[in-house]
């Protein structure tokens, strides 16, 4: 049999709609569906034969409804095969349980004895979508991160500068300043070696896996506040809670998120910054680490969108780019932690993050 005989004799319209990989709905020029394949059934969750005869308004969401039988209309006066919608704007469709997901739709038309039915091709794009805002965010909190590492990069470098000024220009140095100056250089260096290390594993993160292991949390805040320039941090009152509970994560990360977390008490505090920091064990194998500081507090608002967009906060509240809390909540989810915000207006906030107290591998 040739090819098209066999196209002429065994292929019906009907088996190549159902043959089809996106959701297919007929319907007549009323906006009344008249045939849908299966897999249309299956996007919308409806069983066989259920919608039929319902108008195409039932897998819209409700307002939007108002415009669309004008849009039937003009379309049936004008039919032709066309994509639905147009690049700057996302569509929505609605499942018989009225949950609204993202599709792309084609237009297409049948004419047959003067009769025309209008075809639409539906395509469910929710993981497209879904990685679409994953990248957007992914971007923010990288130009947050660069911002961040930017300026404690430069605060390292300037210490540096500083201290090897003061060798070249101080002849009448004494060799105990000398050796002084030359170990503050040097620790600067090595902290900015370390910086770059963690710029390079946040950036291959989800590539490698982490070492993980039990921290001891007093030692990795005291890094976190040396990375904070001498004239800034002798401004500061810190009260530290001896023997913090460890926890189970890769250290290089937590510092991160503590550094976080203390730079932006002292750009938020109270002048001056007043600073606790510490722990406590919780009963379901999480141990909960704080920053809190005596600034002017959160609102309700505000705590809400503090770790996943502060830009919305507004420049009277965001001070220069941003405070990186969305870096610390991805970093805190991955060792399957948690990021929490405690605040009152004028009397200060304070900032959580919870761990595992036990060895957790999944990182």
């Amino acid at each position: 049999m040739e090819f098209t005989d066999f196209f002429k004799n065994q292929v019906s319209i009907e088996t190549l709609v159902e043959s089809m990989s996106e959701g297919v709905v007929f319907i007549d020029n009323s906006g009344k569906i008249v045939f849908v394949n299966s897999k249309a059934n299956q996007l919308f969750d409806y069983k066989e034969e259920e919608l039929i005869g319902k108008k195409i308004d039932t897998l819209i969401p409700d307002r939007f409804r108002s415009v669309h039988s004008s849009h039937i209309q003009y379309y049936f006066k004008n039919p032709k095969i066309r994509s639905m919608g147009d690049s700057s704007s996302k569509l929505l469709a609605k499942k018989r349980s009225g949950e609204e997901f993202p599709v792309e739709i084609s237009l297409s038309f049948l004419n047959s004895n003067g009769t025309s039915v209008g075809m639409a091709f539906i395509t469910d794009i929710s993981p497209r979508v879904k990685a679409e805002n994953e990248l957007k965010q992914r971007n923010v909190e990288l130009d947050a991160y660069a911002h961040t590492v930017a300026h404690d990069l430069q605060a390292q470098l300037n210490s540096i500068i500083g201290f090897g000024e003061l060798l070249r220009i101080k002849e009448d140095l004494s060799d105990e300043k000398r050796k002084y100056y030359a170990e503050l250089i040097v620790k600067n260096g090595s902290k900015m070696s370390s910086i770059i290390k963690e710029i390079l594993l946040y950036a291959s993160r989800g590539k490698e896996e982490l070492e993980i292991s039990e921290l001891d949390m007093n030692s990795i805040v005291s890094e976190a506040i040396d990375r904070i320039p001498n004239q800034i941090r002798e401004k500061v009152s810190f009260h530290i809670q001896e023997n913090m509970a460890p926890a189970y994560a890769y250290a290089p990360l937590i510092e991160e998120v503590w550094y976080n977390y203390i730079a932006n008490a002292m750009k938020y505090g109270g002048n001056p910054p007043k600073i606790e920091i510490g722990s406590s064990l919780k009963e379901n194998g999480y141990c909960k680490y704080w920053v809190k500081d005596n600034g002017k507090g959160l609102s309700e608002e505000q705590m809400k969108h503090i770790f996943s967009d502060p830009k919305k906060l507004g420049k009277k509240i965001i001070k220069g780019h941003g405070l990186g809390l969305s870096i610390v909540q991805r970093i805190v989810n991955r060792f399957e932690g948690w990021v929490y915000v405690e605040s009152t207006l004028k009397e200060g906030s304070t900032f959580s993050f919870y761990l595992p107290s036990e060895v957790n591998n999944k990182a």
